[in-house]
């Protein structure tokens, strides 16, 4: 898989990069438009967001786009969510091309799979588990969107829903979202098992698949520690956000409502970007609890963003073992590896220089009047869009297409470095270690 010399962790970032270009050059075409011409920092904008799957918009998807620009922005948001990586070596393991043992390994990794799954299995598992979540997402959604809209249009939405959730890209024909369902508790489950599905990961799926016909097979570490870190989350994040806003949003609401709202805030933030709840009326709580689900993110080889569930559940686990005194990092009877706490380690310190680095770039960068800062002041709207961008979420204060120019690069960078970067940084950690390494003598140092 080594191309003209170019290592397979760079190949990653080539194919986004060429992906982008592309969709951005089609949605730069009269066709793509309803009205008046997409300007080029806006089409560029919307592409990397589709193909990064993250679902910040500075146009407004349904009435500034014509149906050929939406389609271009679900083939973007669907190549983004399987991942251009996976499309291509399909390709290449389906005309018999030979993947050596690094790219193998790198992409079972980078696909939170073990090495000794077959690619070509992973490959076509990936497919068809896409495709069949969506398919099954479309037709439940499509029955419901036919009571409301014409047939076409029905069954179009049905589609571009469907996607955008499994992908966890939280793209919507919708001008506010799915603001106009939060009393709607079945569009709120549907729109949460495909969220949550796409991001569980892919090996994930099949393994739970793969138990439920043969219940003497045992899940992976991996399996769960993603199962129960998201469900940790989800659970917590729900009773949080139900506190947060009892006296708030859901003042005077019953609690059907708050509890289908509060869990799907909590859904929501880890990577998908749809909202039923107004971002910008939400209390200080509720906004610092979406910032840090923002960051911490879906599963690994998922369709979801941020650093990841296992980064998360790996860091607190090393808290907690070093805390009572073990020296070793465990969960469910297995230590886990130095390898995987310093690959855990590496990507959080990362993500959050980054965070900072170019939060700090918009600070400077951008000088928004405090009309746009809607409800939580510059600092905290402008924060919430950086971990938004990066963890590629889409959630937003309202302030994105406010952005002046270098404002608008500074987010194209964000989420293509949180799409991306991290993927290709996984890509280059999950290679084996060199052989003939030079160990130096240990010696210890103080910290804390």
């Amino acid at each position: 898989m080594e191309f003209f010399g170019i290592k397979p962790g760079r190949q990653v970032a080539i194919y986004f990069i060429i992906a982008i270009l592309i969709g951005t050059v089609l949605l730069l075409l009269p066709v793509s438009s309803k009205n008046q011409p997409i300007e080029f920092i806006n089409a560029l904008f919307t592409a990397t967001s589709a193909i990064c799957v993250t679902g910040l918009t500075v146009l407004d998807t349904g009435k500034d786009f014509s149906l050929f620009g939406q389609i271009v922005i679900l083939l973007l948001i669907q190549l983004g969510g399987i991942g251009i990586m996976t499309f291509t070596t399909a390709i290449l393991v389906s005309i018999g091309s030979k993947l050596s043992f690094q790219d193998k390994y790198g992409l079972s990794q980078s696909l939170g799979a073990g090495i000794r799954t077959p690619t070509k299995s992973l490959l076509k598992a990936v497919v068809i588990t896409t495709l069949s979540f969506e398919l099954v997402g479309a037709l439940i959604l499509f029955f419901k969107f036919r009571t409301q809209f014409s047939f076409g249009h029905a069954v179009f939405n049905a589609i571009f829903h469907a996607v955008s959730a499994f992908c966890n890209a939280g793209f919507s024909t919708f001008s506010n979202s799915l603001e106009n369902y939060r009393f709607d508790p079945f569009i709120i489950i549907v729109f949460s098992l495909l969220i949550i599905s796409g991001g569980l990961g892919f090996a994930v799926i099949r393994e739970l698949m793969t138990k439920l016909k043969h219940k003497e097979i045992k899940l992976s570490l991996h399996s769960k520690l993603c199962l129960t870190t998201t469900a940790a989350l989800l659970i917590v994040g729900t009773v949080a956000f139900y506190g947060a806003e009892s006296s708030n949003l859901f003042k005077d609401t019953g609690i059907g409502y708050n509890l289908s709202n509060a869990f799907f805030q909590a859904v929501t933030c880890r990577t998908a970007g749809f909202n039923t709840l107004s971002q910008i009326h939400l209390t200080d709580v509720s906004i610092l609890l979406s910032m840090i689900l923002m960051f911490i993110g879906a599963c690994p080889g998922s369709t979801g963003g941020g650093t990841k569930t296992t980064t998360f559940a790996i860091i607190s686990l090393l808290v907690y073992d070093r805390f009572i005194g073990r020296r070793t990092v465990t969960a469910f009877k297995r230590s886990i590896t130095n390898d995987s706490i310093s690959r855990a380690a590496t990507i959080l310190l990362l993500a959050i220089m980054i965070i900072v680095i170019m939060f700090v770039f918009l600070l400077f960068t951008e000088d928004i009047p405090a009309a746009f800062s809607l409800g939580h002041g510059w600092f905290v709207d402008s924060l919430f869009e950086v971990i938004s961008a990066f963890g590629t979420v889409g959630l937003s204060m309202g302030i994105t297409s406010h952005l002046h120019y270098l404002g608008k690069i500074i987010l194209i960078i964000l989420m293509f470095t949180g799409r991306v970067g991290l993927l290709t940084l996984a890509f280059a950690l999950a290679r084996p270690p060199k052989q003939g390494e030079i160990v130096y003598l240990e010696e210890g140092v103080m910290v804390g």
